[in-house]
C-alpha cells in the first residue's frame, strides 16, 4: 500500500498563526532562509502523524506565543489514489490531546502513534546525531521510538517498565534508610521482569535487521569498511529475574536499580572502532543517517509500506557525490520531506521532479511542482 501526506494545515503551531502545505509522493523540499519555520513545518507533519512532537518533551513550545491552542490537520493518501484519512490534533497545555480520524474520535495516543493515523514517519533532525555522539539514554530512545511506532504493546511496556522501575527505587532507597524490609522487593521485581522482558523481546528481535539495514547503508553513504551495531546487555531474557535478585545488596546500597533495559546500550561500529568514543564528527553524522535509513527499511519490512521521511537539513554538511546520492534516495522514496536555504545542493533534473515549498516568516510564499509554479 502507498502511503502518503497530501495536505497538513498548521493553526497556531510554533511561527504558523494559519498555513497549509500541499505535499506530492516523492521528494518535497521545504526551502527558505533560516529562523522561517522550515524546521517547524517538519516537526507538525511529525506531530500530525504521530501525536507527539520529536523535538521537546516540553510540547507547550509548540503552541504559537501569545495563543492558547495548536492544531493540525492532515489529509494522508492511502492507496496513491482518492482513498484518503483525515485526521487532526488539537492540544492546549494542560489538556489531554484531541484526536480524530475521519471526523471520529482517534484512538489511545499509544495506538495513534503506531500507525492509526495511516502512516509513519522516521525523522532526522541536526541534534539527532547524538543517536551515535551521545549517551546510551539517546541509543535506546532510538531504539524505544522505532518499536513503539509499529507495536503498541511495546510502547505500552516501555511506559510501564519506566513506572515500575521508579517505584522500586524509591522502595530501595526506604529499604537503605530502614524504612522497609528487604522482602517487600519481590513484588517490585516480579512487575520489573514482567515488563522489562517484553521491552528486551522486542529490541532483541530487532537488531539482526537492524544491523544489516545499518550496515547496507552505511556502506553507501561511507565506503567498504565493515559496519556493525553491537547491543550491550546488563543481563539476558533468561537470567533477568536471577540477575535482578542478585543486584539486591548493591541496588538497595545505591538506591537504583542496575539491571535491565534501562541500563542497556548499543555500540556503533565501523571497522571495528566504536564511533561513539572514537568517530568523528563526519563519520557520526553519516551514522546517524544510516540508522535512520535502516529504521526505514525496518518499518517496510514489519509492516510492508514506508514511512514518511522527515529530514532537516540533511545536505549542507556533505560534499556533492553524498548529496546526489541522497537526492536519488530521497526522490525515489515513497514520499520524503526534506528542508534546505539552498536548492543549489540539488541538480536541476532532481528540482524538475519535485515539489518545491517556499517558506518566509512562517508563511508559506509558494509552491512549484516539475518547475511550474502552483
Amino acid at each position: 500500500m502507498t502511503v502518503y501526506l497530501r495536505a497538513l494545515r498548521l493553526v497556531n503551531f510554533r511561527n504558523y498563526a494559519d498555513a497549509t502545505a500541499l505535499l506530492s509522493p516523492g521528494l518535497n523540499i521545504i526551502v527558505g532562509d533560516n529562523a522561517q519555520g522550515k524546521t517547524n513545518l517538519l516537526e507538525a507533519i511529525s506531530f500530525t502523524v504521530t501525536g507527539s512532537t520529536p523535538r521537546t518533551p516540553r510540547e507547550n513550545e509548540v503552541v504559537r506565543w501569545g495563543e492558547d491552542f495548536a492544531r493540525t490537520e492532515a489529509r494522508i493518501s492511502l492507496d496513491g489514489s482518492t482513498d484518503e484519512r483525515a485526521v487532526a490534533i488539537g492540544y492546549a497545555p494542560g489538556q489531554k490531546k484531541r484526536i480524530t480520524v475521519d471526523g471520529a474520535p482517534g484512538p489511545s495516543l499509544t495506538n495513534y502513534a503506531a500507525g492509526g493515523a495511516g502512516a509513519r514517519v522516521v525523522t532526522f533532525f541536526p541534534d539527532d546525531i547524538r543517536v551515535v555522539k551521545g549517551a546510551p539514554a539517546d541509543r535506546r530512545e532510538f531504539l524505544d521510538t522505532l518499536l513503539s511506532s509499529l507495536r503498541p504493546a511495546y510502547a505500552r511496556a516501555v511506559v510501564e517498565y519506566a513506572k515500575a522501575v521508579g517505584q522500586r527505587n524509591q522502595l530501595l532507597r526506604r529499604i537503605r534508610d530502614g524504612f522497609s524490609s528487604e522482602r517487600t522487593l519481590a513484588t517490585w521485581d516480579r512487575k520489573v521482569v514482567d515488563f522489562g522482558k517484553v521491552v528486551l523481546e522486542g529490541r532483541e528481535a530487532a537488531m539482526e535487521p537492524l544491523e544489516e539495514y545499518f550496515r547496507d547503508s552505511l556502506r553507501v553513504l561511507y565506503g567498504s569498511e565493515k559496519a556493525a551495531i553491537r547491543y550491550s546487555y546488563t543481563t539476558t531474557l533468561g537470567d533477568y529475574s536471577e540477575a535482578l535478585r542478585e543486584a539486591h545488596a548493591t541496588d538497595i546500597d545505591r538506591g537504583t536499580t542496575s539491571i535491565g533495559p534501562h541500563r542497556d546500550d548499543f555500540e556503533v561500529l565501523l571497522g571495528g572502532v566504536n564511533l561513539t568514543m572514537f568517530g568523528s564528527q563526519g563519520q557520526q553524522r553519516l551514522a546517524t543517517l544510516a540508522l535512520k535509513f535502516a529504521a526505514r527499511d525496518y518499518v517496510r519490512g514489519m509492516v510492508g509500506e514506508d514511512p514518511i521521511l522527515l529530514f532537516d537539513d540533511v545536505m549542507s554538511e556533505l560534499d556533492e557525490s553524498r548529496r546526489e546520492y541522497l537526492a536519488g534516495y530521497f526522490l525515489e522514496s515513497t514520499q520524503a520531506v526534506i528542508s534546505t536555504t539552498n536548492l543549489e545542493y540539488f541538480g536541476s533534473d532532481i528540482l524538475q521532479r519535485t515539489r518545491i515549498i517556499r517558506i518566509s516568516g512562517g508563511s508559506i510564499l509558494e509552491t512549484a511542482t516539475n518547475g511550474v509554479r502552483k
